[in-house]
């Protein structure tokens, strides 16, 4: 990127950042998520540490927090309420310990308190003689609002200092914070820390506004923040707010980070438990993953943890630089959406035909992973969103699915932008493409189309279809393009000696691929249907056609009229299945595939016990797997589903459930652990 490219990129990315800052801070709203914020920010840090002589005083790098509400009194901070920096990877965090060190003229010694981070809202709490004085907001970092009615509502504030047994975190000395505890009760004493809401009490509060026909809220940090700068106390009474205390600036004798905690704690402040201190980046990385891996489960929303240098003299003598202490930083949690550029929309071609647009993108970290491609979906859902090559968008990752664009910063356009249009010639053969009446989709119209070929191959030894393990795209590719395999049916005629042969094979290799590819020759019907690649068949509807007809050949010799009594096959899907059965292409190589050895296990209901009960399972069960669990919910009539939904009469919940639990509870669903499950089942 040449100079006057960033300058210009800086610009827009500044203007746009100032925009949902003001919304953020002021209005308390947002239009976009906070790690997609966090995202823009990102960049614009990158780019001015990139460019340095193009920072102004006015970048939002530069400054604390959002202009001071003029409903407020002003409140002068003593010391100004820093923000910090973020990190979103170790890499990061090893360079800011480098860069401390280069500060300090030394290697940085590796002594840190870490703590967790809480989405709320920073405060500030004074103290006179052991009383509670004010409270003020952030503001802009040197000058905040007055709330100090607002929270005084919060029972975890303590209104005067209380007399408690003294702890201490490791790193820290209790002879000093015993000391520090007397010295803290008369005079000045300042503790900063985080309003925020715990998950139980903001669910509570929205099935209260439901229940009103009030305004449903979006998020804990939202109701905190909100609550707080509403002019009326009963407001901020009325939501359950909780506080957790992260510091103590006034100097009462601490000497590390650590000890403020304990100080803290001792004069009754709720301080996290799962802080700790960290003598090593061993430590570090591991007090990382195992917050990352509790996060679901604790009681309040925390988007990353906190690093700081424990020793305070080490602190102030690092300073700050513009809006933030050198000596701290978040280091943030991968979020599941993050802004970033569309360099090109390529289009690919599916199993059935059908031509997906998919975003090439800047690479950028999502969800635990770099992703550098998107979905686009289809030409309808480039029209909703307008996108365009060279827009700036924002991508969201919902487990390992290829992410989705979920909206483009139109403010960011520069007037380069070049508008895109689907194909009318598949980019694989340059048969002409076709979009049906009634279908957003555009499809290639040559059935011999090598993607279509090798998408379906793909699919077929998948896992939920014949789950050949070993042979993936690669190894197929190989195998299509050595001329080893000419279809499905194929796959089962291989013999060890010609996957030896191949590049990258072994004899062993090539012993575990055969025995993988014998292992599989015997599959269920619903299975087996699945794997076909039928157009509109899922998984779903491929179990409910192999439990209504019991057999292939029933199946293969149905009519429309027949497919319709299934439960939820409606017309489209009952032509597409005729239609794939007429053709002698894919009789053949079904006759093929038994003439291979494939053996196809009849199917029939066991009872109806389970008809009209429709399951969902999440987490992991210890005793049977889910897919033993979803045939044994099918074989006794019920249904199964990937999705919770008001239709849903039970879900699972097995070891470290997901979301789908949360959401199971928020609309009332009946939730059974496993023992209860298998009671059902049996």
């Amino acid at each position: 990127m040449t100079k006057q490219e960033a300058k210009q990129r800086i610009q827009k990315l500044k203007e746009e950042i100032n925009r949902y800052r003001y919304q953020y801070h002021v209005l308390d709203r947002s239009e976009i998520s906070d790690s997609a914020h966090d995202s823009l920010k990102h960049e614009l840090s990158q780019l001015e540490e990139q460019f340095p002589e193009l920072i102004t005083t006015d970048s939002p790098t530069q400054r604390v927090g959002g202009e001071v509400a003029p409903a407020f009194k002003k409140v002068q901070h003593d010391v100004r309420m820093l923000s910090l920096n973020d990190a979103f990877s170790f890499e990061e965090i090893e360079e800011w310990i480098n860069r401390a060190g280069r500060q300090l003229g030394k290697p940085a010694s590796y002594e840190f308190f870490a703590e967790v981070k809480a989405d709320g809202l920073a405060v500030s709490l004074e103290y006179e003689d052991g009383m509670f004085v004010r409270g003020s907001t952030r503001g802009d970092g040197t000058i905040g609002e007055d709330v100090t009615e607002n929270l005084k509502t919060i029972g975890a504030i303590p209104l005067a200092f209380e007399a408690h047994k003294v702890v201490s975190f490791e790193g820290g000395s209790v002879v000093r914070a015993t000391e520090a505890v007397s010295v803290a009760q008369s005079g000045h004493c300042e503790i900063r820390g985080e309003v925020y809401m715990k998950k139980k009490d903001f669910d509570s509060l929205n099935r209260r506004q439901k229940k009103n026909s009030q305004k449903i809220f979006a998020n804990p940090r939202n109701v905190a923040a909100g609550s707080i700068r509403q002019l009326d106390p009963k407001i901020a009474a009325s939501r359950n707010l909780s506080f957790i205390a992260w510091d103590i600036v006034t100097s009462v004798g601490q000497a590390t980070h650590a000890e403020a905690h304990a100080i803290a704690r001792s004069l009754g402040f709720p301080v996290a438990r799962m802080n700790t201190y960290c003598d090593s980046i061993e430590k570090l990385k591991a007090y990382y993953r195992s917050i990352d891996t509790k996060r679901e489960s604790l009681d309040f929303n925390i988007d990353g943890i906190v690093l700081i240098f424990n020793d305070i003299k080490t602190f102030k003598k690092l300073g700050a630089i513009g809006k933030a202490p050198r000596g701290a930083v978040a280091w943030k949690f991968s979020a599941e959406q993050a802004t970033t550029n569309v360099q090109d929309i390529v289009v690919q071609v599916g199993r059935t035909g059908a031509l997906t647009p998919v975003a090439i993108l800047d690479p950028v970290l999502v969800a635990g992973s770099t992703v550098s491609r998107a979905t686009l979906h289809n030409e309808d859902e480039i029209s909703r969103l307008d996108i365009r090559i060279g827009d700036t968008v924002i991508i969201q990752k919902a487990g390992d699915v290829i992410p989705d664009v979920v909206e483009v910063l139109e403010r960011l356009r520069t007037g380069s932008e070049k508008k895109f249009t689907m194909p009318k010639k598949c980019p694989v053969c340059g048969y002409e493409t076709k979009r049906a009446a009634g279908e957003v989709a555009h499809y290639c119209t040559n059935k011999e189309c090598p993607a279509r070929h090798r998408e379906n191959l793909y699919h077929f030894v998948s896992k939920k279809a014949f789950n050949i393990d070993g042979l993936g795209p690669k190894i197929l590719d190989q195998l299509l393009d050595a001329g080893l395999i000419r279809d499905s049916a194929d796959i089962f005629s291989l013999k060890q000696e010609q996957l030896q042969e191949l590049e990258r094979f072994d004899v062993k290799s090539a012993q575990n691929v055969a025995a993988a590819i014998d292992a599989a020759r015997e599959i269920d019907l619903g299975r087996f249907i699945y794997s076909l690649g039928i157009r509109h068949v899922g998984e779903e509807t491929a179990q409910a056609l192999a439990l209504h007809f019991g057999s292939l050949d029933a199946i293969v010799h149905s009519n429309e009229e027949a497919l319709e009594k299934i439960s939820d096959v409606g017309g489209v899907v009952t032509k597409s299945i005729v239609a794939y059965f007429k053709e002698e292409q894919n009789q053949r190589i079904i006759e093929k595939m038994i003439k291979n050895g494939v053996s196809i296990k009849t199917i029939k209901l066991i009872s109806k016990k389970l008809a009209g009960k429709t399951f969902v399972l999440t987490g992991t069960l210890d005793s049977i797997t889910r897919d033993q669990a979803k045939q044994k919910i099918r074989l006794l009539g019920g249904d199964v589903s990937s999705s919770v939904s008001k239709e849903t009469d039970y879900v699972v919940a097995g070891e470290a459930a997901g979301s789908k639990l949360d959401k199971a509870e928020k609309l009332g669903i009946t939730i059974i652990d496993e023992e209860e499950f298998l009671r059902i089942i049996r």
